[in-house]
């Protein structure tokens, strides 16, 4: 009869524990339920803002808009608009590095299904001339970037810029394996001339029709890349100045 007592006791107290484990794994399981319910609002609340602030910036042709505008426009308080965003830097830079994400992705699509270098790199100028047209939410962005005196956001950009880059190197080394390009061009300096060509078109004139019309300013700077703009004339002359360099 002892030893009976004595399981039943251990099965009772093994049952007890059970429960309180139950009851911990389950209260766990609501805590992050609450917390997924909380992460997902919050990532909500953040893209409203910066929807709002990106509608701002294309109204206002720059980065000169208020953060009471935003949060008018959001129908929430400025104390609720600073706990997701510090100051406008911070949500313009959000902005800059949403926008340059999806342009990454899009490029990355474009090569991806690119059945030959050339197809690649017409396809990429295509995105970013698209991506960068003057009064594009990227292209004010970027421009708040470059000329911000409050930080040292040249490296910012340098890193964000620096994924682009790294693809279009990419697609010149492509090009000259399928004998497209020149062994012996510097497929980096490609690249960065390519990029830094759209990144600093966004400062030029934006009434200019080539900047206006994106698919034609692609066209004609890949046109420009492969075809060169020197005449036999300029290469002769080139040769001259620089032993070996045409």
């Amino acid at each position: 009869m002892g030893i009976l007592n004595d399981r039943t006791m251990a099965a009772d107290i093994e049952e007890g524990v059970r429960r309180v484990r139950a009851a911990k794994a389950d209260a766990a399981a609501a805590v992050r339920m609450r917390s997924d319910t909380k992460t997902r609002k919050s990532a909500a609340t953040r893209e409203k803002i910066m929807v709002a602030a990106t509608e701002l910036m294309i109204e206002h042709n720059g980065t000169d808009f208020q953060m009471s505008e935003v949060s008018s426009r959001c129908k929430m308080s400025k104390g609720s608009l600073y706990y997701y965003f510090a100051d406008k830097d911070a949500l313009v830079q959000a902005i800059f590095d949403r926008e340059v994400d999806a342009l990454v992705s899009r490029i990355e699509s474009v090569v991806a299904d690119a059945p030959s270098s050339m197809v690649s790199i017409t396809g990429l100028a295509e995105v970013l001339a698209t991506s960068m047209r003057p009064r594009s939410p990227l292209a004010l962005a970027v421009t708040r970037e470059l000329i911000s005196a409050k930080k040292a956001v040249l490296p910012t950009v340098e890193g964000k810029l620096a994924r682009l880059i790294n693809i279009f190197a990419a697609q010149i080394d492509r090009a000259k394996a399928e004998g497209l390009a020149r062994a012996e061009v510097n497929s980096r300096l490609g690249a960065i001339s390519i990029a830094g060509a759209f990144t600093f078109a966004i400062f030029e004139n934006r009434d200019e029709e080539e900047l206006q019309d994106p698919e034609e300013f692609s066209h004609q700077l890949v046109e420009l890349m492969i075809n060169g703009m020197g005449t036999d004339k300029a290469r002769e002359a080139l040769a001259d100045a620089v032993p070996g360099a045409a």
